[in-house]
C-alpha cells in the first residue's frame, strides 16, 4: 500500500497544488474540493502512471484515499494493468 499511497499523495500534490497536510488515508476526495474534470484527470493521471483503469465509481468524491489505494493495489495484484 506505501507504493501506491505515496504515488497518489504525489499526483496530488504535484498535478493538483493539495497542501501535503491535507493528505491523510481518510482524506476523501470531496476535501481536495475537485471538479468532475478534476476527478477524470486524477484517475487518468493514475492510469498513466500506475497502468490501472479507474472506474468512475472508484474515484467519486465520498472515496478516501485509503479506498483509492486499495482499489489500485487489488488491480495490481490481479495483473488488471493496462498497456503502458
Amino acid at each position: 500500500m506505501t507504493d501506491t499511497y505515496d504515488i497518489i499523495r504525489s499526483v496530488l500534490t504535484g498535478s493538483f497544488l493539495v497542501p501535503e497536510a491535507e493528505l491523510g488515508p481518510e482524506a476523501t476526495l470531496e476535501q481536495l474540493e475537485p471538479d468532475s474534470l478534476a476527478l477524470a484527470e486524477f484517475a487518468l493521471i493514475l492510469d498513466e502512471r500506475l497502468g490501472v483503469k479507474i472506474e468512475a465509481e472508484h474515484a467519486t468524491r465520498t472515496t478516501t484515499l485509503a479506498e483509492v489505494t486499495e482499489y489500485v493495489d487489488t488491480l495490481r495484484a490481479s495483473d488488471t494493468v493496462t498497456a503502458p
